[in-house]
């Protein structure tokens, strides 16, 4: 088998593409959708926030979607559950072309949420299954990274797709990306190991529940919890809030907006290119740590910024690149550690913190676009306060590991 100048076969190249594609789901989902919600607001006899209330339900159908799919990964195979995955969602992406009405896509948005779930909880558990230690960190640091490149060229793509054929193409479009994935999962095989197909017999609830348990008690899952989630958290507050500021408060062209939010992609995509490197040298926690420490570098510096009234919206994307880059370190690490705990319960363990991942992050955005009224402060105080709570995990984790040192 012929290996590529990265170091990877050519065989893995392809496992590592579908794996991104899995993973990249739901950002297809919502970044390629963005554009078309007014189009399809209008059409449907919707208001703009009814429209705008899809992104928040698919989110809702995300979280409750990993509940089942982990577990049901774990006890009937990761393959058999993630093509069923992949298949509802294709349904469902077709059904919502079709919606009559806004309620109908309300439904239809919630159902394809908990279909795109399916891709991301049970890829974070192929990785575990795969790969060990910090190469399931790094093949995830890359994965996280080829991924994070939707924000970049998906909302271009449905703006046009917009205008050319209309709203509707848009989840056409959802559902060729998914038929792609599924093409590529053809080349699979099983990654759960025969030896637990005794145990994958059957399914009682009374041990998923048994299972999130353990993995919301143990101290160590949930220092790699908080400090991935809370990170995140940070995310989630910037794309719901930054935006706005820009506008109300430089008064900058909605040109200006795209560009600083390929700036801060790219800043996501450098960092966990960087993690992918960095975590062979010095390992997923140590790179957590610094990343981390960048995330409250940068809202520190961005809180001192705004008491500055001669700051210029070029510095704040800068200090915005650089917390990203902070995300990008924490983020594959962060899932891994929490994933890594548990080898032969990876699909439960991916399905807590996705799941916990998803309803903290939107939750927090909500409240930052809540408390938004008109200057940066507040955000950019819920950022600060996000970073300090990954530190925390970070902490929690590392004191944890001394103890079984």
């Amino acid at each position: 088998m012929s290996t590529s100048k990265t170091g990877f076969s050519s065989r893995e190249i392809l496992i590592l593409a579908t794996i991104t594609g899995l993973l990249a789901l739901i950002p297809i989902s919502t970044d390629l959708y963005l554009p078309a919600i007014t189009a399809m607001s209008g059409q449907l006899d919707a208001t703009v926030s009814e429209g705008q209330l899809t992104l928040s339900i698919f989110m809702i159908g995300v979280a409750i979607g990993q509940l089942f799919f982990g577990p049901l990964s774990d006890s009937f195979g990761r393959l058999p559950v993630v093509r069923a995955g992949c298949f509802a969602f294709i349904a469902f992406s077709f059904l919502n072309s079709l919606a009559w009405s806004i309620e109908s896509m309300w439904v239809g948005r919630i159902f394809q949420g908990a279909a795109a779930a399916s891709g991301a909880v049970i890829a974070r558990a192929m990785i575990r299954d795969i790969y060990e230690g910090d190469r399931a960190a790094q093949i995830m640091a890359l994965t996280s990274a080829s991924m994070a490149s939707v924000p970049l060229f998906a909302p271009t793509l449905g703006a046009l797709i917009t205008v050319e054929l209309g709203w509707r193409f848009t989840f056409i479009a959802q559902a060729i990306f998914a038929a792609a994935v599924l093409l590529g999962l053809a080349s699979f095989q099983e990654t759960v190991k025969k030896a637990d197909d005794a145990a994958q017999a059957q399914l009682r609830l009374s041990d998923v529940f048994s299972s999130f348990k353990e993995c919301l008690t143990n101290p160590l899952f949930i220092g790699y919890q908080l400090s991935g989630t809370f990170s995140f958290c940070g995310v989630f507050v910037y794309i719901s809030t930054v935006a706005f500021f820009l506008r109300d408060v430089f008064d900058v062209s909605t040109e200006f907006f795209g560009v600083v939010f390929a700036m801060t992609a790219a800043g996501f995509i450098v960092g966990s290119l960087s993690s992918s490197r960095l975590v062979l040298r010095w390992g997923a926690d140590r790179t957590l740590r610094r990343g981390a420490f960048i995330c409250a570098l940068s809202t520190t510096s961005a809180l001192l910024t705004l008491i500055n009234p001669e700051a210029t919206k070029v510095l704040l994307a800068l200090i915005s690149i650089l917390f990203f880059f902070g995300v990008g370190l924490i983020a594959p690490n962060a899932s891994m550690g929490a994933v890594s705990l548990y080898p032969h319960k990876a699909g439960a363990a991916s399905a807590v913190y996705g799941s916990v991942h998803s309803v903290a992050s939107a939750t927090v955005g909500a409240i930052a676009g809540a408390t938004y009224s008109g200057r940066m402060l507040e955000p950019i105080s819920i950022m600060f306060i996000c970073s300090l709570g990954a530190l925390i995990g970070i902490a929690i984790t590392r004191h944890h590991r001394t103890r079984l040192v």
